[in-house]
């Protein structure tokens, strides 16, 4: 689709009630960049989608960057010289003669700021803006005009910073080489990339993987966000594992293979080895099956999903003889459910989240939840 004719209304998530604020610190628990939660919250409350929140954000997170004096790198020069510098080219004087000229062929290194890193987050700069990041409707006119002023006074700040052709794979080319103090510009690159692709890159079994936008209606960044925050916040006592594959408890056979089982988060105690919880999160319109007009039930498909995680590694032994199993939904408007039960040894929880309220409550209600499972 043409940028120009692009919706807004792809850019957010299914359910309006969700504030940007929240999605926004969803995508950074996603992106394991948690520590940035709550450093953004004034530059937030105004932005009425993630498009324009996003380039707002590149634009102070750069803005700042420049206050603080821009990082470049050392780049290799190679340039005909009166006086030497660095380490003097032999065979490149020879074969360009240029001796005739009193010049020696030198290669040496030299500290610039037009480096890719500064390069791609300048071009993203100028193709929002001349994209209309800031059009008329995504924010007030007031706000309109000051954060265009912002942009503008910042590239031309920038102006001896060279455009770039910009691609996904450039840009996560960069940003792997970024070290432990560049975490800032590792968050700068990774907008520059969300907004390239409306994608999210992330790692999964040492390659990098894509999740589409539109992918969030089937729980993608809801689940990534779930597994980053119990990551950040219960690595210290929890083994955390995202994406876990496991072989199913059956005999082979050469002929054919079973395809493995992959959960969405499972968390293992660390000084207790034996409690493990099995968590499958879920994004869907309707949390429990009402359709025959008797009690409402948990979905079907969703429990039996669960219990065959669990059920079927019984066999392996601890810790999966009492496993609990947990599904966490993205709560639906209007439908809060929150009820345990146990099926044979396992216990089984069932629990929305409201991604409405206020960010605080939606963090405590995840920590709260793991601790009422394991007393």
């Amino acid at each position: 689709m043409p940028r120009s004719k692009r919706k807004m209304t792809d850019l957010m998530p299914e359910s309006t009630n969700i504030p940007v604020r929240n999605v926004w610190h969803m995508l950074l628990y996603a992106w394991s960049m948690a520590d940035f939660v709550g450093r953004f919250d004034g530059n937030i409350e105004d932005a009425p989608d993630l498009h324009a929140l996003a380039t707002k954000l590149l634009a102070y997170l750069m803005k700042r960057q420049v206050r603080r004096g821009l990082r470049g790198d050392y780049v290799d020069r190679s340039e005909s010289l009166k006086t030497v510098r660095g380490r003097i080219d032999f065979p490149g004087t020879i074969s360009e003669m240029t001796l005739i000229k009193g010049e020696l062929l030198c290669e040496y290194q030299e500290h610039t700021l037009n480096v890719p890193k500064n390069q791609i987050v300048a071009t993203t700069l100028r193709r929002e803006l001349r994209g209309g990041a800031f059009t008329e409707g995504r924010l007030r006119p007031e706000d309109q005009n000051t954060a265009t002023r912002d942009v503008r006074a910042l590239l031309r700040m920038m102006e001896e910073i060279d455009r770039v052709r910009l691609t996904s794979r450039l840009i996560r080319d960069e940003s792997r080489k970024l070290g432990t103090n560049d975490r800032e510009y590792k968050l700068m690159l990774l907008i520059c990339d969300w907004l390239l692709t409306r994608r999210m890159p992330g790692e999964r079994e040492g390659h990098t993987n894509l999740v589409d936008w539109a992918e969030f209606r089937k729980s993608t960044l809801f689940e990534r966000f779930v597994a980053g925050f119990y990551l950040q916040h219960l690595g210290m006592d929890w083994s955390v594992n995202p994406q876990s594959e496991r072989d199913w408890y059956a005999p082979t056979d050469p002929s054919f293979r079973l395809p493995k089982m992959q959960r969405d988060v499972v968390l293992k105690r660390k000084s207790e080895p034996s409690q493990l919880i099995v968590v499958e999160t879920k994004r869907t319109r309707k949390v429990l099956d009402r359709r025959d007009g008797s009690k409402p039930a948990v979905r079907s498909d969703h429990l039996y999903q669960i219990y065959s995680y669990l059920a079927s590694q019984v066999h392996s032994g601890h810790p999966y003889d009492e496993a609990t199993g947990i599904l966490l939904y993205a709560q639906p408007a209007g439908e809060s459910v929150a009820f345990r039960t146990r099926i044979d040894a396992h216990p089984f929880w069932v629990h929305t989240l409201d991604l409405s309220q206020h960010w605080q409550k939606i963090e405590s209600d995840l920590l709260n939840l793991i601790e009422e499972t394991t007393t």
